[in-house]
């Protein structure tokens, strides 16, 4: 028998990339944090940007291939950079479906979590919201306010994720640590620039709270459309401590 691409191996949760995405939605966030925060965030070897910046998305993405579903997903990242690659750190994320938190996680090493996720608009106005475990841990608003048209060309950089995988048995170092790099091709449909409200909280295993937010940057909503493919390992945390 021909094994799966994924576990169970005679019935795969998952099918292998490339995923494409259509009519995604989302809200973006980007706000201004203390140095010390973004420094204790973002691991070595990647270099933090120096102007302490950080950044939320909420958003309802459509998979359209290989196996068509939607789902809710919030994350934070930070821009950094490695050598003379600049990109993005993804530092939290929390989604709604199980069928999109298990490939993230074990193919690219998002760091994929479950939670309930509210993404609602009236009047002009996308709040969003993320709870888990009866905690409100990120509450966002962006009040839309100006169509932008034509929309200019966007920057492209890879996501940048920290993947470890433990292993099996007790006191033993990871069986898999990696920063992987996967760039994510997106073709922008729509852009609206607005006013955004952003507040973090906590729970014991999720310290959202602890991350301070000195000054809200941009606030804007889009629709896209997106392809997801294969990625790279660029550091071997277990190969470079040898």
């Amino acid at each position: 028998m021909k094994p799966g691409y994924s576990m169970p191996r005679v019935a795969p949760l998952y099918e292998a990339p490339p995923y494409i995405y259509q009519g995604n939605q989302s809200i973006n966030i980007l706000f201004k944090t203390t140095p010390e925060t973004l420094q204790a965030l973002v691991p070595a070897p990647l270099v933090p940007n120096p102007d302490s910046v950080l950044f939320i998305y909420i958003a309802q993405f459509n998979v359209e291939t290989p196996t068509r579903f939607s789902y809710l997903e919030m994350g934070l990242g930070a821009p950094a950079s490695f050598s003379e690659t600049v990109g993005q750190y993804a530092v939290y994320l929390y989604l709604d479906k199980v069928g999109a938190i298990v490939p993230g996680r074990e193919i690219y090493g998002w760091p994929k979590k479950d939670a309930e996720i509210f993404f609602t608009e009236q009047n002009n106005v996308i709040s969003a919201q993320v709870v888990r475990d009866d905690v409100v841990l990120v509450d966002a608003r962006l009040h839309l306010l100006e169509r932008v048209d034509p929309i200019p060309p966007q920057p492209v950089a890879p996501w940048f994720n920290l993947k470890l995988i433990p292993c099996v048995k007790n006191s033993a170092p990871p069986d898999v640590m990696q920063l992987t790099s996967t760039l994510i091709e997106s073709d922008m449909k729509e852009l609206i620039t607005g006013s955004a409200t952003l507040k973090l909280g906590s729970s014991v295993s999720d310290p959202l709270g602890d991350i301070r937010i000195l000054e809200i940057l941009e606030g804007r909503y889009t629709v896209d459309d997106i392809s997801l493919g294969y990625g790279d390992v660029i550091y071997d945390y277990l190969t470079e401590s040898e």
